[in-house]
Parts: C-alpha cells; sequence; structure tokens
C-alpha cells in the first residue's frame, strides 16, 4: 500500500538539505493512503505558507521553503544569527515524491516560478 506524507519543518535549513538530523526540525507529520488527499493538503499549506512569510523558493517542485527576513535564531556555534525557515515536504513511501505533468499543473504551478532545482 502507497504511503504519502506532507510534512512540516521549521529550522536553519531549507527542506531540501537532508542532513543527518534533519528530522529534528519536523514540526507535524499528515500521512495519507489517498494520494489525492496528500497533494490537496500539501497545496493547502503550500498556499498558507506563501501568504504568511513573504519569500520562497523550490527545488524539485515538492520541497518549500518560506521565509522572513526578520525571523532568525542565534546560533551558538556560528556566534551569530542564522535564518529561520519553514519548508514543506511531499515524500511517496518514505522518498521525495515526483510529481506528473498534470499534478504539476493542477497542484504545483506556483513551484516553476520559484524552482531552484535548476540553479543546483
Amino acid at each position: 500500500m502507497e504511503e504519502f506524507q506532507v510534512i512540516v519543518t521549521k529550522g536553519e535549513y531549507e527542506p531540501w538539505w537532508f542532513f543527518e538530523e534533519w528530522q529534528k526540525d519536523i514540526e507535524s507529520i499528515f500521512t495519507y493512503t489517498e494520494k489525492e488527499e496528500a497533494l490537496a493538503k500539501y497545496q493547502t499549506l503550500a498556499e498558507k505558507l506563501r501568504d504568511i512569510y513573504p519569500h520562497s523558493a523550490v527545488k524539485k517542485s515538492v520541497l518549500l521553503a518560506t521565509w522572513s527576513e526578520d525571523e532568525t535564531q542565534y546560533c551558538e556555534e556560528c556566534e551569530d544569527d542564522i535564518q529561520t525557515f519553514h519548508g514543506l515536504i511531499l515524500f511517496q513511501n518514505g522518498a521525495v515524491y515526483e510529481p506528473t505533468a498534470d499534478e504539476q499543473a493542477m497542484y504545483f504551478s506556483f513551484a516553476e516560478e520559484l524552482d531552484m532545482s535548476k540553479d543546483a
């Protein structure tokens, strides 16, 4: 059976940096067996985050980072303030989901204008 997860993160890195302890930044996980439900939840949360935070970027269509330059956290190791990112991830069976062309147009149309994958 397929499992889809919509994961909300908050931390010092954009959600496409899956560093060793990236799971510590998870704020909530929504799990679905129906892809359409997961896509709808992702779309709703993406719209909400983009309404709240003035800056956003996307990689692989389903890795969304949003932020406000005013929201930082102190880093003891680097002795400086660093940016706080609010992220959104869509997984299918534990891996980053790859939307079809139709899904891209329907659920992730905002991603094309923000896509940073081509820069990587």
